[in-house]
């Protein structure tokens, strides 16, 4: 009888397959997810493309389904891990991408510091305050010591800092260099500072000292009146320009235009989401409060004991 199933174009070698070296451990170390990313993105891109991709999937397919899987089953299950890790449909996959179906150790920098690694490879906005969200737990706008420990300790493994991450005198010194104003916690403009953010969002972040989040969340109640949590580009310059109102900082029309083209141009022409917007243009603490540094300081001397 004839053997119906196609031939593989490419049989695995299993000895010099990181995949299979690696894949036995219930969890990959930071260090050898790094090691398996370097190995398939042969051409440092920050992508897993064409014969890259081809490669990287054709080795997953063997060890999750085994050696005997004909070409129909192979692109069946292809198809599935595609649907499931490329997020954004373009038929690549970025290290954050990839992390979701690596059994990896908890750092949530991790696939994001590998994509900003590469030649020229920025951060998007998108991909930045992710990562803000992702650390700034209760919401406040700010990281305060405890929220900043977990992001500096991310921090110094990515970068296989070898320090003890336990040590809490030696996260107060590293937490005092990103609270560049010394106010007891650190704001989005400071730790956009120290990534490589693309251009556009750095300079949208210039004017959030402006406004504070009251004024913000007052106005914007005011501008969303369909409740839909978004206002338009159109409505923009007009909310900016009543807020510098509101606020007395008094920006001239040419300022106003400056800020609104900032955010527009980052936030491209789609309707702009309150919470990005309220992150980038608002702040959330007292540029001169005497005693919300006084309890922050607190705060972090209770915790480090």
């Amino acid at each position: 009888m004839t053997d119906m199933r196609k031939k593989r174009p490419m049989a695995l070698n299993r000895k010099s397959s990181i995949l299979c070296q690696l894949y036995e451990k219930k969890h990959f170390t930071s260090k050898e997810f790094r090691r398996l990313w370097d190995f398939y993105d042969k051409d440092g891109s920050g992508f897993l493309e064409l014969s890259e991709l081809e490669r990287f999937l054709r080795d997953l397919t063997e060890v999750t389904l085994g050696e005997d899987v004909d070409e129909a089953e192979y692109e069946k299950f292809k198809a599935k891990i595609m649907g499931l890790i490329d997020d954004n449909q373009n038929g690549k996959l970025e290290a954050k991408e990839l992390s979701k179906i690596i059994p990896t150790e908890e750092n949530f920098l991790l696939a994001y510091s590998i994509q900003s690694q590469n030649i020229g490879a920025h951060l998007s906005s998108q991909d930045f305050l992710e990562i803000w969200v992702h650390y700034d737990k209760d919401c406040s706008g700010y990281l305060d010591f405890t929220e900043a420990k977990d992001f500096m300790k991310d921090m110094l493994k990515v970068n296989s800092v070898k320090v003890d991450l336990n040590n809490v005198t030696y996260l107060d010194t590293f937490f005092k260099t990103f609270d560049t104003d010394d106010n007891g916690v650190i704001e989005i403009d400071e730790m956009a500072a120290i990534f490589p953010v693309e251009e556009r969002f750095t300079n949208a972040l210039k004017q959030r000292k402006r406004f504070t989040k009251e004024e913000f969340d007052r106005l914007f109640d005011e501008y969303d009146t369909n409740k839909s949590g978004t206002l338009t580009p159109k409505q923009l310059p007009k909310m900016i320009s009543d807020l510098s109102k509101k606020s007395k900082t008094n920006l001239s029309d040419k300022q106003v235009s400056e800020i609104s083209g900032r955010l527009i141009q980052m936030f491209g022409s789609k309707e702009i989401p309150r919470t990005e917007l309220s992150l980038i243009i608002s702040s959330n603490t007292p540029q001169h409060g005497v005693q919300f540094k006084r309890e922050m300081n607190e705060k972090r001397m209770s915790i480090m004991g």
